[in-house]
């Protein structure tokens, strides 16, 4: 094991403009979003530090110190040391290439230790390349090369301020096209702007209105209490995963339209959601009747000085479902009031409420706990955002990992390929000669947990259904 120090290329986008970035309440996730990207070979380790500077160069708040000035917060451009740690295992493979699926249940192996531990960095210069001071410990990024003779897994600690997971996401499909180097077009990405939106300061009147809309920043908790509450809240649970093809959620969404006329027009997210529900529905003793999803005002008019900001545009969007719902009244009432929370006026208010008690939240030491309270579910989709583009030269056999399944949190990823996909597939201009292969894009991950007593119920229902040829008939009453 050994470390390298990387430092941004400059001069960066920011040199000359500021010496830090001003971060408005809403920013203030604390917390790191943790993903491990797997290539099927040996990382050039030279190339890949390179490329990190080349990115480093273009997001250089991700080398910056989170720092608090009286009641507001900052990314201090320091242009620190971000230390890569490169552990060579000298086996085979990962141990990962029979276990595809997205979310896994512990991955702590792959990351960097956010705890300064002295005693982990030898200082015989042989065998380290730089050795991690104490500050360290405040990195905004942190990664970790994990390499064997097959494979290389790419670690990455990603603090929230550093932005939302598009934002982390096209981070990493820069660094992917940098470490690539090579002559074949590759997609445009937008250049991050810094200029952050300040919302106005809420009355009590707005306060009064929108605070029950958002419970998780209402009762946020003590950050040291945090992980109790989460454990005592699975306690007794157990999770579900399972595997939904884009044309069987196609199906079903076209099924939904046709049967009546509807006032909106649901996504094949919506009716995922709603159909996990009322399988849900059948077997618990509180139904679901309120779900919360997780969406971006990215796009919203007004509401982001730029779609391209470095920054958090998310906001929890709540949705009330009527006692005894179909599947497709549940999936319109999603829909409506999706459509509902990105008028601009609403944002607006939002917005302002919310960023207000996250900062408070973050001056009192304190952080947003996504409860999971009877009837209750909650949904964070990655379908709008494909982790595989970040491929790093091998678009066919990239893989993606990430942890953590909650109680009634419903989550969801595009599918990696599988082991005999990956065997099959040849990389490069041969790849494009193999179109009787199906490609794993058309495949859905689906995760949350539910009381253990009818976890093996609800499995059962789902995978029957899905399986089904008469799917998606079998599901509409």
């Amino acid at each position: 094991m050994y470390f390298l120090a990387v430092k941004p290329k400059t001069p960066t986008i920011l040199s000359g403009e500021t010496s830090s970035v001003k971060l408005p309440g809403y920013e203030l996730w604390m917390t790191y979003i943790e993903n491990v990207h797997i290539l099927p070979t040996r990382i050039k380790v030279p190339q890949f530090i390179r490329a990190m500077e080349e990115t480093l160069q273009a997001y250089p708040h991700a080398a910056g110190q989170l720092l608090r000035d009286g009641d507001q917060w900052e990314i201090s451009l320091t242009a620190s040391s971000i230390m890569v740690e490169v552990e060579d295992s000298g086996t085979a493979s990962l141990g990962l290439d029979q276990h595809p699926w997205v979310v896994q249940r512990n991955l702590s192996r792959f990351f960097r230790s956010r705890v300064y531990e002295p005693s982990r960095y030898p200082s015989d210069p042989a065998l380290i390349h730089s050795q991690p001071s104490s500050d360290s410990v405040h990195s905004l990024l942190l990664i970790k090369l994990t390499i064997t003779q097959e494979e290389t897994a790419i670690g990455v600690s990603w603090h929230h301020t550093l932005g939302d997971a598009t934002v982390l996401l096209r981070f990493m499909q820069l660094l992917s096209q940098r470490y690539q180097r090579d002559d074949r077009p590759a997609p445009a990405l937008p250049t991050p702007s810094f200029t952050k939106r300040f919302f106005r300061s809420p009355d009590d009147a707005l306060l009064e209105a929108y605070s029950p809309l958002m419970p998780h920043l209402a009762h946020a908790c003590p950050t040291a209490d945090l992980g109790q509450r989460y454990a005592a809240m699975n306690r007794d649970t157990a999770e579900v995963a399972f595997n939904v093809t884009t044309t069987q959620l196609r199906n079903l969404r076209d099924l939904i339209m046709k049967r009546k006329a509807l006032d909106v027009r649901p996504s094949s997210q919506d009716c995922l959601t709603a159909y996990i529900v009322s399988v849900i529905n059948r077997h618990s003793e509180i139904p679901i009747t309120k779900i919360t999803n997780a969406a971006s005002y990215r796009a919203v008019p007004g509401a982001v000085e730029s779609p391209a900001v470095a920054g958090n545009a998310i906001y929890i969007i709540p949705c009330d479902l009527s006692p005894g719902s179909t599947l497709e009244d549940s999936a319109c009432s999603i829909r409506r009031s999706i459509i509902r929370s990105r008028e601009p006026s609403f944002v607006e208010e939002y917005m302002s409420v919310a960023s207000h008690l996250m900062l408070s939240a973050a001056n009192a030491g304190r952080s947003m706990f996504f409860a999971a309270p009877p009837g209750h579910a909650s949904v964070n989709s990655n379908v709008a955002i494909s982790w595989h583009t970040a491929h790093f030269g091998f678009p066919t056999r990239i893989r993606f990992h990430t942890s953590g399944i909650n109680d009634r949190y419903i989550r969801v990823f595009f599918s990696n390929p599988d082991p005999d996909y990956i065997r099959r597939t040849v990389e490069g201009e041969l790849a494009a000669q193999i179109p009787t292969v199906d490609r794993p894009e058309g495949s859905l991950d689906v995760f949350f947990a539910v009381e253990s007593r009818i976890r093996d119920v609800v499995h059962r229902n789902i995978t029957t259904d899905l399986d089904s040829p008469m799917f998606p008939e079998n599901v509409i009453a």
